[in-house]
């Protein structure tokens, strides 16, 4: 409890943010949005070339190995002390939250500090007996300027546990597939509640889960190691990361927003794992839309990750889209950019 609020390891990135990290990982979930890609829409939009949002957690992430460091280089070292700590030889993460600030540039040195902000009472859940517990991550550039916060939250437990339900936030969205959708720069005012967003569907592979997970530097052996996650975890195979969901949410969004669109913050649950063979559904319906006192045109949306034929994964999103054809949501400075809480 002592821990709570305060906060620790605070680090700066093993190396300074370079494109070639964002385009890893906007080749592993085949994200084509120009504004990553091409950089004269990067100059119009965002005075120069950025970072996919993304790969925000990537500057926490340590090389796995380095000279001189003493055992494996992991990332949330909060989450891991936790387990020590309470005695918890098992661990996920279940949900993970963002709200993006000022975009990472190529060449920025991004540092962070992690804050543990809650613990719970002790939990039975179907996976065993535990703790829930919610880290908060901060990242600011080598300006001092803040580009955005996380927030994971976990279980801990001794596997075991009978007759309970893992707590979490479920919510559902049943959308049919739209047609004669296509990519476009979409306007404020063009979007009403009850939109439907065309569904994108793709086929899981082993190649998918370990080619998102290593694009986003996350070395934990449940995402490339079957022996870890089936023997270790209990799980039926190895499993998406939470930066590789993050990563395809991004997609999902900015092909039906075009590249002006840029994302405020997310939040999302996961409530069962996305496994190789399994054909991965991404589904969205608009459920608000409103300007704030800054002239900043708003959209929220409710999107569901649809796995082996269940909800995998609910997500809230907020983002902003131009109010016209001459406004840019990316040219938006701090006092100007208040995307609100992560949900």
């Amino acid at each position: 409890m002592a821990l709570i609020g305060q906060p620790q390891y605070q680090a700066t990135a093993d190396f300074p943010a370079e494109l070639g990290y964002g385009w890893n990982l906007l080749a592993a979930t085949e994200n084509g949005n120009p504004l990553y890609w091409d950089a004269e829409v990067a100059e119009s939009l965002t005075g120069g070339q950025i970072l996919p949002l993304s790969t925000l957690s990537i500057w926490m992430r340590p090389h796995r190995w380095s000279p001189g460091a003493c055992g494996e280089q992991v990332a949330l070292q909060c989450h891991f002390d936790l387990k020590e700590i309470l005695e918890l030889p098992e661990a996920i993460i279940g949900g993970y939250g963002c709200e993006f600030a000022a975009p990472v540039r190529a060449g920025d040195v991004i540092s962070h500090h992690q804050v543990l902000r809650s613990v719970s009472d002790e939990k039975v859940t179907r996976v065993g007996t535990g703790r829930f517990w919610t880290i908060g991550v901060e990242y600011w550039n080598q300006n001092g300027v803040a580009v955005g916060t996380e927030s994971y939250t976990g279980f801990g437990y001794v596997r075991g546990g009978e007759g309970g339900v893992v707590e979490k936030s479920v919510g559902s969205v049943v959308v049919e597939p739209e047609q004669g959708w296509a990519k476009r720069d979409v306007a404020h005012d063009q979007v009403s509640v009850g939109d439907r967003l065309k569904p994108l569907s793709h086929d899981v592979t082993a190649t998918t889960v370990v080619l998102g997970a290593l694009a986003s530097r996350d070395w934990r052996p449940m995402h490339h190691d079957y022996h870890f996650a089936t023997e270790r975890n209990g799980t039926q195979d190895i499993f998406l990361n939470t930066p590789n969901q993050l990563a395809w949410f991004e997609r999902y969004i900015t092909d039906w927003t075009g590249p002006k669109g840029r994302i405020g913050s997310m939040s999302f649950q996961m409530r069962d794992p996305v496994y190789p063979g399994d054909e991965m559904v991404v589904a969205g319906v608009v459920v608000n839309t409103f300007v704030d006192d800054r002239r900043c045109g708003w959209v929220d949306l409710e999107l569901a990750l649809t796995a082996h034929g269940v909800v995998a994964t609910t997500c809230a999103v907020r983002v902003a889209l131009p109010m016209k054809a001459s406004d840019n949501p990316w040219c938006r400075e701090a006092h100007c950019w208040h995307p609100g809480g992560m949900g």
